[in-house]
């Protein structure tokens, strides 16, 4: 049997699935220079669902502001406008999958995995002190994109590569790999790079099973790497992995994390856990 093509499954998807207009809209005004906050919250309150999303975020514990926030301008003001458009980012990309095969891939589980993955990278951007923490739970929650792909346009072949290594205690990455020629990173981050979002989340996502083959972003797919394996071991969500991938020790020490920190960042990542899978689940 010949090996599909990546670009022509990624065809199928694009075909059909397009990021949502709100996510457009707040994109091109970001590209605005005189765009105000307050054009931005006018954009974002045309979505009633995702304003409430928003602004039960903002007076969450992601972000532990004193006051409450009462309008989505207030969540502009307070969030930023770089971190907001992340966060509708995540948003738009889970409303476009949502018919999926029925029986082959739980969806509420599979975004949990995709949730403990980017908490767990927000929590280790916080660790490093970085500047844009939004950004780095974004890079976790779209890692295994592509894996919906494949359930979508090869759900057969997915099914019994999921028994195959349920039987054989494999790792399904490795599967996919040794049976389409490519595996789903590969194929999120050619999505990824369709849907011309920004290059960072295409490597870290094309990236995140193999860091060292990271040129630009090389901090960000390490982090990643380490978020997805800290989310299968703590068993978060199940994305059709069900063995932890190996750790790649270059990783960790890029991320110049002590031995010790796991145990933080684990607890750390229960504490958010809950507050982002509502944001990202609720209706």
């Amino acid at each position: 049997m010949s090996q599909p093509n990546p670009q022509r499954l990624i065809a199928g998807v694009t075909q059909v699935a397009s990021l949502p207009e709100i996510y457009m809209k707040v994109e091109m005004a970001m590209g605005n220079a005189r765009s105000s906050s307050k054009y931005l919250a006018g954009i974002l309150s045309e979505d009633t669902a995702l304003t409430a999303r928003i602004l039960r975020l903002a007076n969450s514990s992601f972000f532990s502001f004193p006051g409450k926030i009462d309008t989505v301008a207030q969540a502009v003001t307070v969030i930023g406008t770089r971190q907001l458009r992340e966060i509708v980012l995540a948003s738009s990309i889970v409303a476009v999958f949502k018919e999926m095969p029925e029986g082959l891939v739980d969806m509420q589980s599979f975004w949990r995995h995709s949730i403990a993955c980017g908490v767990a990278c927000r929590v280790i951007s916080t660790h490093r002190r970085e500047t844009n923490v939004e950004s780095a739970f974004v890079s976790g929650l779209l890692h295994d994109i592509g894996r919906l792909v494949l359930y979508k346009e090869k759900p057969v072949e997915m099914g019994e590569l999921i028994n195959r290594c349920l039987e054989r205690e494999e790792l399904l990455y490795k599967a996919e790999k040794e049976h389409f020629g490519f595996d789903h990173a590969l194929l999120g981050g050619l999505l990824l790079k369709e849907w011309k979002l920004p290059a960072r989340l295409i490597e870290t996502t094309a990236c995140h099973h193999a860091p060292e083959r990271a040129k630009e972003f090389v901090i960000e797919t390490a982090t990643v790497h380490v978020g997805d394996i800290l989310a299968n071991a703590l068993q978060s969500g199940d994305s059709g992995e069900r063995y932890v991938p190996p750790l790649a020790t270059k990783a960790w020490k890029i991320l110049g994390l002590e031995a010790g920190a796991v145990g933080s960042i684990a607890s750390e990542l229960d504490k958010q856990y809950s507050v982002a899978v509502e944001f990202v689940l609720s209706e």
